[in-house]
């Protein structure tokens, strides 16, 4: 039995003040390291490449980054280096199982949790449904 997991946008007030009020593919997720776990609320961005986490939930989750290798990211805002794992361990809310992702971690990462489409979008079917102001996570059968 495939599970579906259907998630409302999640509204914000917009930084643009012709629009007050902007909403985004978001969802809870528990990052999972040797020595703990921190809750976010990570951004679904299947325009990016990567996962990318702020620097400090690793230290949160008891993530070791003493093994990870140095990565220089591009995108919007230029260019910026982080620290990149080759795998992570997230959980979705309201999904019981685990999965291992890629990820970086950046120093002040503003949006403090992306999840891209490496090795995630991989794993889950997302459909995206604005019009609705829901989106779906299905995990894919391999």
């Amino acid at each position: 039995m495939i599970v579906v997991m259907k998630y409302k946008y999640t509204s914000f007030l917009s930084p643009n003040r012709s629009v007050k009020f902007t909403k985004r593919p978001m969802v809870e997720i528990e990052l999972i390291g040797d020595g703990g776990s921190q809750k976010v609320l990570a951004l679904l961005d299947s325009g990016a490449d990567y996962s990318l986490f702020d620097y400090d939930l690793a230290v949160a989750a008891g993530i070791d980054l003493s093994k990870s290798r140095d990565d220089r990211l591009t995108g919007i805002g230029g260019e910026t280096l982080g620290k990149r794992l080759d795998k992570v361990d997230i959980k979705v809310q309201d999904i019981v199982n685990a999965v291992k992702i890629p990820a970086c971690f950046i120093k002040n990462f503003t949006a403090g949790a992306l999840i891209g489409q490496e090795g995630f979008f991989d794993q889950y079917k997302i459909k995206f449904e604005k019009d609705h102001d829901t989106f779906e996570i299905i995990p894919v059968r391999k």
